[in-house]
């Protein structure tokens, strides 16, 4: 049987060290997706857990090399399965726990971002931004959150991540994600609890993050700059603009961009809703962006439909400059319709 030769090969290999290795890895690439895979899984998944405590690094290294492959080839429930086993191991394999900690099925993420003590917290802050409320749940519910990640909570979480977060004892808060919590949750009861539960918070502070706040101006402004505020705080990325433009979080992006790019959000603003979009090329281009995040740009405007020549002129001259390039032209021409990053573009395409 395919899973008692790998597993006798893991047990008493006939070769050593890296050779033995790649063997199982080998092995394991062979087994056709589907019931075989699950099999085998199960079968290495009860001799880590049985074994734990004996592994060495570089065995524990071994299981993680096949474990991993054997995890592509599994069904849902088998994922879901070795996630409950393999969270709680002090020494987990690394590989298979954030393959598992990135699965976008709750049910196979939820037990290793809940329960591994060994995850990092740069996974943890890849998963807080860009999955769904049972993932951000499970994270909040951890022993320990660390202060990005549950500010990013406070920021992304529904009212039930607020909650989970405020209460537990082990989650940092910062007065930022206290803030927005503050403003975010409607559960003001739970609020109170939640922050009479927290240690070194003054009266006064306790009392500011109770008083319900009226919004200071219509519209999402505000909010978009307090959460464009916070990602600088913990390191503005590409995904960060592609999440809030999927999202139709426009002022969030074009604040984004404006920050990547060095350039006023006026400029930004402006640039996005012209119909010539050469400027907002110059300025996807001087924050280091992908073209086809300008084509994700492009995609969220409303208004006209964008016309080919417009479309492709706007490609051309995204193409035609470097980044510092980019960023010299952004800074030497502050106006919003891009007549530096025109130069650069094919002729015959003008502005209507």
């Amino acid at each position: 049987m395919a899973s008692a030769a790998l597993l006798r090969s893991e047990t008493t290999p006939a070769r050593s060290g890296a050779a033995a290795l790649a063997d199982l890895v080998e092995a394991a690439e062979r087994i056709a997706p589907g019931s075989d895979a699950a099999r085998i899984l199960a079968d290495m998944t009860d001799l880590l857990v049985a074994r734990a405590g004996d592994l060495s690094a570089s065995q524990v290294g071994a299981f993680d090399e096949v474990m991993t492959v054997l995890a592509e080839g599994a069904g849902t429930q088998s994922r879901g399965r070795l996630a409950r086993r393999v969270g709680p191991l002090p020494r987990p394999p690394r590989r298979l726990t954030r393959h598992l900690a990135w699965d976008p099925d709750a049910s196979v993420a939820v037990p290793v971002l809940a329960r591994c003590a060994a995850l990092p917290e740069e996974v943890l802050l890849r998963v807080a931004r860009s999955r769904g409320p049972a993932h951000l749940a499970a994270i909040a519910r951890r022993e320990t959150v660390a202060v990005r990640v549950a500010d990013i909570l406070a920021d992304r979480g529904d009212e039930a991540v607020m909650g989970t977060l405020l209460r537990n004892p082990g989650a940092q808060l910062s007065l930022s994600a206290l803030s927005l919590l503050s403003e975010r949750m409607q559960d003001r009861d739970g609020l109170a609890r939640g922050l009479d539960a927290r240690p070194g918070l003054r009266p006064t502070q306790r009392a500011a993050l109770l008083r319900r706040r009226e919004p200071e101006r219509p519209g999402p402004q505000r909010r978009a700059l307090e959460a464009v505020a916070l990602r600088i705080r913990l390191g503005l990325e590409e995904a960060d603009i592609r999440l809030w433009l999927a999202e139709s979080r426009i002022a969030e992006a074009l604040l984004g961009l404006a920050h990547l790019a060095g350039c006023a959000p006026e400029r930004a603003e402006s640039s996005y809703r012209a119909q010539n979009p050469a400027g907002l090329a110059l300025l996807v281009r001087a924050a280091g962006l992908r073209l086809s995040t300008l084509g994700a740009f492009l995609r969220a405007r409303s208004g006209p439909a964008l016309t080919s020549e417009h479309a492709g002129a706007a490609v051309e001259a995204y193409r035609a400059m470097t980044v510092a390039e980019a960023r010299g032209a952004a800074a030497a021409d502050p106006r919003p319709d891009g007549a530096v990053a025109r130069r650069h573009a094919p002729t015959g395409v003008t502005e209507r």
